[in-house]
């Protein structure tokens, strides 16, 4: 099923189709009222979007104990919170990030009203799958904190898209407030006017000093008047601009639990995937019935004839069974033992051979930390290193690596790749056994 993730940064839409290497993805760049037509052209049939919610709040509260995590008892203080909070608010979506100490509870929440989701309404309405929706500020995070030296630092955040500035402020991986304002196409004096504002703002007001500016979505450039030092990020440094659908395709797994689709919408999900399971069962299980009730009375009128078909056969070939008997009993006692000894001896394999064809597959860019193999068995355990200078470099290695040991004749059976470290597990099982005798 062809899927896409989106970008929307104001009236400006991002997409990426994504390919095995990241590097050949298809990208695209078109206006919002476009989406639709991005969708037919590419058949499109899932999407994951991220969007700045202007509207969106967040605040801060904590309980003095440690609360278990348990999904519904979260979600239930979470909600009775924001009702605290805001009584006004009717029907929104939220999503909340927790925190514990020894003695407390830490629980951040993010909050978006449901008026906000109107420019998905006609999505939904075309049956298009919406898999997750993300608020733009949580892709951007996962990408920076893929630095571990910036995941504690307090730091401002300007994503550049055209002429639109997005700002955030976060408290180590808190976004604590966030703010969209109108540039020119590069960065100018009034970026940096309004982003020493931010700064002094998060200092006067939230009382977080933040130690680093981060420019993501535009190129490199020098910057002047800035009154903390600054660095620029980009993942694919080509494709800088399409930084935030980027992060949604590395960082999916980590982004699972961050969607803030409307619960209403969620639960509809639910009920037609239930109700589509349930029409799929039904429909088996009608023509297995239908095809059962064939056979049986088919058989039901052959089976006299084929029984006594059967019987006069094996009257006319009595003598020929019982040779055959004598035959297998000489077998047995003669020649089975011979057999048993050469199938044992070919049970043995060489493990030389099997390192030595793992060694072949190695490439220059993966380092082997350890490697466990059961002769018998034929399984491999290997833990190592896919290195490279970025996450692109790591990812090509280890694809390289896993397409070389399946020439070689092992089948993958279970992996996992740290894309961040490079750290790398595979366990495999060698399916030509013959060649190793």
């Amino acid at each position: 099923m062809k899927k896409a993730y989106l970008s929307i940064e104001g009236n400006i839409v991002k997409a990426i189709i994504p390919k095995k290497d990241i590097e050949d993805a298809e990208f695209s760049e078109f206006s919002r009222d476009e989406i639709f037509g991005f969708i037919k052209e590419y058949s499109i049939k899932e999407l994951y979007i991220s969007v700045f919610f202007s509207d969106l709040y967040t605040f801060k509260f904590s309980l003095p104990f440690q609360i278990p995590e348990k999904k519904k008892i979260l979600e239930k203080l979470v909600f009775n919170e924001i009702r605290k909070r805001s009584p006004s608010l009717q029907q929104f979506s939220f999503i909340y990030e927790k925190y514990t100490t020894e003695a407390r509870t830490w629980i951040r929440c993010y909050v978006v009203p449901e008026s906000s989701y109107q420019f998905i309404e006609e999505l939904i309405e075309a049956k298009i799958n919406i898999k997750a929706l993300y608020p733009m500020h949580i892709p951007l995070i996962f990408f920076i904190n893929s630095d571990s030296e910036l995941a504690e630092k307090n730091k401002i955040v300007c994503f550049v898209s055209g002429t639109s500035r997005f700002l955030f402020i976060f408290e180590k991986s808190e976004m604590l407030i966030m703010r969209e304002f109108e540039g020119r196409e590069s960065l100018t004096d009034e970026d940096t006017v309004n982003i020493n504002m931010t700064v002094n703002y998060s200092i006067q007001n939230l009382r977080v000093t933040p130690e680093e500016i981060i420019f993501i979505g535009t190129k490199h450039k020098e910057v002047s008047g800035l009154i903390l030092p600054h660095r620029f990020l980009s993942v694919l440094p080509e494709n800088e601009k399409y930084a935030i659908p980027l992060s949604m395709v590395l960082f999916e797994e980590n982004l699972k639990k961050r969607s803030i689709l409307p619960q209403l919408y969620r639960k509809f999900k639910k009920t037609m995937k239930y109700l589509n399971y349930a029409s799929l069962v039904l429909l088996m299980a009608a023509v297995v019935l239908f095809g059962y009730n064939i056979v049986y009375l088919y058989d039901l009128n052959s089976l006299y004839h084929s029984l006594n078909s059967q019987k006069q056969y094996i009257l006319q070939h009595k003598q020929e069974f019982i040779n055959l008997q004598q035959s297998i009993k000489k077998y047995e006692t003669e020649l089975k033992p011979f057999q048993d000894l050469r199938n044992k001896r070919n049970s043995i394999i060489d493990t030389r051979a099997l390192l030595m064809k793992l060694i072949q597959a190695k490439t220059e860019l993966i380092y082997l930390d350890s490697i466990e193999i059961d002769p018998e068995k034929l399984e491999i355990k290997i833990k190592g290193k896919s290195t490279g200078k970025n996450f692109s470099e790591r990812q090509i290695s280890y694809l390289k690596f896993k397409e070389l040991l399946s020439q070689r004749g092992f089948k993958i059976t279970n992996e996992k790749l740290d894309i961040t470290k490079g750290d790398l597990s595979i366990d495999a099982v060698y399916e030509y056994s013959g060649i190793l005798q």
